[in-house]
């Protein structure tokens, strides 16, 4: 299996603390309709209809050469490497440890943008070098769930319970008008309560694990649908109010978590 990069893209505040280098790994285990990073999905290359290849190899060595670049920023900022997609955590694990290891032995602080559905197996191997991981939660229900990124959420909460014991997780929720902007919301704070079991664990924890950030959705990646020869996602999706997602937040906040 090669591990395919999309993009990296240097100077990102986006994913994690500071200014960080964000890496895209190409292919995911889910189908999420409202993805805006459409060409991470396939796990092969592919070509757009402008003639641009998304997914490039790269060897260890050189894609952490290239990281380091930024390497005085990172210090200055806090800042460091997130490594993202489509799933990083899908990928060859020998080749991402190897990369993971390589940054660590450089003092890179490392950030992890997971979708949870993989094996538990692949968090383990990862444990020892990410400082924190950037965690996914799209619904509470495994029925809306497998309705609109193609899979159950079944496995997705189980690693979240088991990650909120062991490491710093930061929960990251797509707003997406129309799916879970309503009653869903209030049913994923409380699964967010029952499966993050260091929220009421040790102090050490207990911060990251209150932090989650509520991403409004936009349709700003609507055009590489097409692009890569992919339908369309559902046009029935909107960008919450200001009004609704202050709602939110304060729903958010009222359950105990700190909202970014």
């Amino acid at each position: 299996m090669s591990t395919l990069i999309t993009n990296i893209q240097r100077y990102s505040i986006h994913d994690g603390g500071g200014i960080r280098t964000a890496v895209f790994f190409k292919g995911c285990p889910l189908n999420c309709r409202w993805c805006h990073n459409p060409e991470t999905m396939a796990f092969a290359a592919e070509t757009g209809s402008d003639g641009r290849t998304a997914g490039k190899t790269y060897d260890v060595n050189e894609l952490v050469r290239i990281a380091m670049r930024d390497g005085i920023f990172y210090n200055m900022s806090g800042g460091g490497v997130t490594i993202t997609g489509g799933e990083p955590l899908a990928q060859d694990m020998g080749y991402l440890v190897t990369f993971l290891r390589l940054l660590k032995q450089n003092g890179v602080d490392v950030a992890c943008d997971t979708c949870g559905d993989v094996p538990w197996e692949n968090f383990q191997a990862v444990l020892p070098y990410i400082n924190v991981f950037l965690y996914d939660m799209k619904t509470a229900s495994a029925e809306l769930h497998r309705e609109f990124t193609g899979k159950g959420n079944e496995r997705i909460l189980d690693n979240l319970k088991k990650l909120g014991r062991v490491a710093k997780v930061w929960l990251r929720v797509p707003v997406i008008g129309g799916v879970n902007d309503g009653a869903e919301m209030a049913a994923m704070i409380d699964t967010a309560m029952t499966h993050a079991p260091s929220v009421t664990g040790g102090a050490a924890r207990e911060a990251a694990t209150r932090m989650v950030s509520l991403l409004p959705y936009h349709a700003t990646g609507t055009g590489k649908w097409a692009e890569f020869g992919k339908k369309p996602p559902c046009d029935g999706f909107y960008t919450p109010s200001p009004e609704r997602m202050l709602e939110i937040k304060t729903d958010w906040e009222k359950a105990g978590f700190i909202v970014d």
